[in-house]
């Protein structure tokens, strides 16, 4: 009884599924008509005029024919204007209808705009997706059929035990032909399509339970039974049984998904078919990539042939219909292969990168994936497949895709060679580079700008990889030829590259630079030669350069960059450098040859500056005398200069040369002044390269590094004080006479500073001889008054150099003759007798105060000044006499003011006289003071002054 109510259960729901659809769909139709004809209705009403309602009378009485007439015989329904208006089955039921239709709407773009949106709708409705009716009878469809199938299932693996297996067996298959004479049923008689297809699909589903069935139960044999690995043969068994069936379907059920299920099911039967002959899980990712570019060719050459039948649905290129069968197939296959292609494409990709993984690195995780020569064909026919969709659907990504896989694919071919790793790295890279320049060279469809890029990538990577193992490589030179080839093959690539995008053409001396490392082990291991490093690597740089001046290949920045790093290096490490700087001096040189002249002042600037680098450098090595190495720096540059010079005159002008003779004459005075160890003598050349840049500075008429020339000599008597053992009449005369010697001869020539007629904004600057006066003041507060008095009259000698000034002219003199007096006055060489001294010392102060007369003639405030600074001097003579009241002194200063006051009665000069008048009256008083302070000479003053005091008042008295 159960057994029964199973058996009938799934028909019993399947039937009530199917027959409740049906009524839903007939309801549906029926209210959509109702709804249809109530619409025509309603315009049929107000097209009745003729006019109003239809465009034209022709097509309002076509709606009205077409309107089905109603099932009663009264019906109610409602205008556009919105007036309900009934209708009857009497006589004159228009009359009656006319004062409704006249209360309708009268305009007529309403009515026309009403009678479009009308036909709009019924269009859209033709047009549109089935309805919803449609969609839930498929999905009770398939819903019943995933039951009925899950009811086979346990059947299928239910030990009953009220059946013997064999029974089992049979109903299963019962079930099964049953199904299919279902399916027969349905198409035939009853004409339902799905349902018919739905009953065809339960009928192969149980084909493939019943050989699950008798696998289950063992009656197909001990080697297919659903246990351990025996159960992967009783499922491809049935899976076959189950394709059969469903293929022979595919004459009757023309459909997307139908099509798509049998398609599919060749790949599970694969997949049972696999796993039946225990194929590893790489084993069987490699198989169903065969499988996929199998059917991605077959379904490149079929629609090549078909390919003028695009476009043209059940028709060959003759024009005759082709089956619906082929049609049906061909619509299933275009959408089944690529995504069959691109699932097992993306497994064998991870298969790729597992094996990547377990080469790099030796983990035993990854080591269930090795690379094998079957690993290889499936990676190698994945990148072929990506390259046939690519070729069918040109994007960038896709060409970008093929190039990657192609990529891949190269390096996993040269690990996949039993070869030492070297060589499979060595492989890889030899295939990347022949296909990337294979492809630039004869051009290909799915080539663009990423792929190249990664093919160069790839090939860097692989380079880099056969180098580093080159450099820990012990024993053999095999690793160093792998990666010297490598090297060579990507500075072709780079080469290739270089014709689009000539920047590029300069990363070729770096790529190459890297054979000094390979080259020079190989060479050392095969010939057993004793190589330097640097000798290597100067022959490669001069190769280049001779190589790049004579193609004239645009490596002048690598080669700079090589040679300049490379001399650096080998000069902080403290090797005997090879002079690089001087063959980079030479190769800037050579090249300007061919520049314009703009570039070719550059270039022999470069030259200049490599060639100073590299003589330093150079004589570095031969001498430890600081200084004389400077020297052979100086003696370069200034051969540079003359040559420069005397070729084209204003190339010199430029800062560059400037800049240049100052670094040069600083790092030699520098020279001179950090090495505590040098003999007094190196002092020589370094003020003779002062001459020389001094010289040059000032005849060019350059402010600036004139200056700065100036500036590194001023320590030197510091440090020759600070570090020789010389007298400090040495130091000093040494000192003075440097100064004194180049002022005077600078003075014959040229002005301190003056301005050049030639160039508006120019200006020629004695710096030297400015800032000498930072060494003279110091010696001038000396104890010795010797060195004092020198220093001072050399002061006074130093303020005379600005007279060329005329807006200073006046203060220079004044200020000169100043600093004279007190040079006079400091002298301690000639000593005057104790009674004149004074008199000795203010005679050069009356002198200068007389000469202001003539260096400020005309000025408003000189004679208050000059009669300032003369009695300054005459009281000091007063002073004096007062002081040690000594006669002599005394009378030289009467003697003194007599000739003043004789002069000014002359001269007529009222100031002078009185000046004079009273010194004289002054001192004569104070030296007879001894008499004048007796008591009777102040009586004798007191009645004298009484009387003259009285005679005045008597006087005035007779006057009023």
């Amino acid at each position: 009884m159960i057994l029964l109510v199973w058996f009938a259960a799934p028909f019993v729901e399947l039937g009530i599924i199917i027959g409740l659809a049906v009524k839903i769909s007939h309801q549906k139709k029926k209210i959509e008509q109702l709804t249809e004809w109530l619409k025509q209705q309603r315009f049929a009403a107000f097209g009745r005029d003729g006019t109003n309602g239809c465009g034209e009378q022709e097509t309002c009485n076509e709606a009205l024919q077409q309107v089905p007439i109603p099932s009663s015989r009264t019906d109610l329904w409602t205008a556009p204007g919105g007036n309900e208006i009934q209708t009857a089955d009497r006589e004159g039921s228009a009359d009656r209808e006319a004062p409704a239709d006249r209360k309708a709407p009268a305009d007529r773009k309403a009515l026309e705009h009403n009678v479009i949106n009308a036909r709009k709708e019924k269009r859209c409705k033709r047009n549109a997706a089935p309805d919803s009716t449609f969609y839930q009878g498929t999905a009770a469809l398939v819903i019943g059929v995933i039951f009925v199938v899950l009811a086979g299932l346990i059947f299928a693996t239910t030990a009953w035990h009220m059946l013997p297996s064999f029974c089992k067996v049979i109903m299963a298959f019962g079930f099964a032909g049953l199904f299919f004479g279902a399916s027969l049923l349905a198409g035939r008689v009853f004409k339902i399509k799905r349902t018919s297809q739905a009953f065809y699909i339960l009928g192969s589903v149980f084909l493939f339970l019943t050989v699950l069935t008798a696998g289950y139960f063992g009656l197909l044999g001990p080697e297919f039974i659903l246990k351990g690995e025996n159960r992967w043969r009783v499922l491809w068994a049935g899976s076959i049984v189950t394709e059969m069936a469903m293929f022979a379907g595919l004459k009757n059920f023309q459909d997307r998904i139908y099509t798509q299920a049998c398609l599919w099911g060749m790949t599970v039967s694969m997949t049972f078919l696999m796993g039946a002959l225990k194929l590893s899980c790489g084993a069987c990712i490699n198989a169903m990539v065969y499988y996929s570019f199998l059917l991605v060719a077959w379904d490149a050459i079929r629609r090549k042939r078909t390919k003028g039948d695009r476009g043209k649905q059940g028709v060959d290129g003759t024009g005759v219909s082709r089956p619906m069968l082929d049609a049906m197939l061909d619509e299933g296959f275009r959408f089944f292969v690529p995504l069959h292609f691109w699932i097992f494409s993306a497994a064998m990709a991870f298969q790729a990168a597992l094996g990547f993984m377990g080469t790099f690195t030796g983990h035993m995780v990854f080591s269930r994936f090795p690379i094998t020569l079957w690993s290889m064909v499936g990676l190698g026919m994945a990148a072929a497949g990506i390259a046939i969709i690519a070729l069918r659907n040109r994007t960038p990504f896709m060409q970008t895709l093929h190039s990657v896989s192609l990529a891949v694919f190269f390096q996993y071919a040269g690990l996949g060679m039993p070869v030492d790793f070297t060589y499979q790295l060595l492989i890889g890279a030899v295939l990347t580079g022949v296909c990337f320049l294979a492809e630039r060279k004869m051009g290909s469809p799915l080539g663009n700008l990423n792929g190249e890029c990664i093919f160069t990538a790839g090939l860097a990577v692989d380079t880099a990889l056969l180098i580093r193992i080159s450099l820990f490589a012990q024993n053999g030179t095999g690793e160093q030829l792998a990666a010297s080839a490598s090297i060579i093959l990507l500075a072709a690539v780079a080469a290739d590259w270089s014709r689009g995008y000539p920047l590029l053409r300069g990363v070729i001396p770096f790529i190459l630079f890297f054979l000094t490392v390979t080259g020079r082990t190989a060479l050392i291991r095969s010939f057993d030669l004793p190589i330097r490093y640097d000798v290597c690597l100067m022959a490669f740089t001069a190769a280049v350069s001779v190589w790049d001046v004579v193609k004239r290949d645009r490596f002048q920045i690598s080669v700079l960059v090589i040679g300049t790093g490379a001399q650096a290096a080998f000069w902080m490490i403290g090797w005997g450098p090879l002079p690089f700087f001087i063959l980079l001096s030479a190769y800037l040189l050579a090249v300007s040859l061919h520049q314009e002249e703009e570039m070719r002042k550059w270039y022999l600037k470069g030259s200049c500056i490599y060639s100073l680098a590299g003589v330093f450098i150079v004589a570095g090595s031969m001498t430890i005398n600081s200084v004389l190495r400077m020297m052979w720096v100086t003696g370069v540059f200034a051969a540079e200069y003359a040559v420069v010079y005397y070729q084209c005159r204003k190339w010199t002008n430029g800062k560059f040369w400037d800049t240049t003779g100052v670094i040069v004459l600083a790092m030699t005075m520098g020279a001179f002044y950090i090495n505590p160890y040098l003999a007094l003598w190196n002092l020589i050349p370094c003020m003779a390269s002062f001459a020389v840049f001094y010289m040059m500075f000032y005849r060019n008429g350059r402010i600036w590094p004139h200056l700065a020339a100036a500036l590194s000599v001023l320590p030197v008597p510091v440090i020759v004080a600070g570090r020789y053992d010389v007298t400090a009449n040495q130091l000093y005369a040494f000192t003075a006479l440097i100064p004194l010697a180049t002022g005077i001869l600078f003075r014959c020539y040229r002005p301190v500073i003056s301005r050049r007629e030639t160039i508006p904004v120019s200006w020629d600057v004695d710096w030297f001889h400015i800032l000498v006066i930072l060494i003279i003041l110091p010696v001038t507060w000396s104890q010795n008054r010797g060195w004092s008095c020198a220093y001072t009259f050399l002061t006074a000698l130093y303020v005379l150099q600005y007279t060329s000034l005329k807006q200073y002219r006046k203060e220079a003199y004044t200020l000169a003759l100043c600093l004279t007096v007190l040079a006079f006055w400091r002298q301690p060489f000639v000593e005057w007798p104790q009674v004149i001294w004074l008199e000795i010392q203010l005679l050069p102060a009356v002198i200068l105060t007389r000469l202001l007369s003539v260096i400020w003639k005309g000025e408003k405030f000189l004679p208050w000044l000059q009669t300032a600074l003369y009695s300054l001097c005459l009281a000091a003579l007063v002073l004096d006499a007062f002081h040690t009241g000594n006669v002599a002194d005394a009378l030289i200063l009467e003697a003194i003011c007599l000739a003043v006051f004789l002069w000014a009665h002359i001269g007529k000069c009222t100031r002078w006289i009185r000046i004079s008048g009273i010194i004289i009256i002054t001192v004569a008083l104070y030296m007879t003071k001894d008499f004048w302070l007796s008591l009777s000479w102040w009586i004798y003053l007191l009645a004298a002054g009484l009387g003259l005091i009285l005679f005045a008042a008597v006087n005035e008295m007779k006057k009023h």
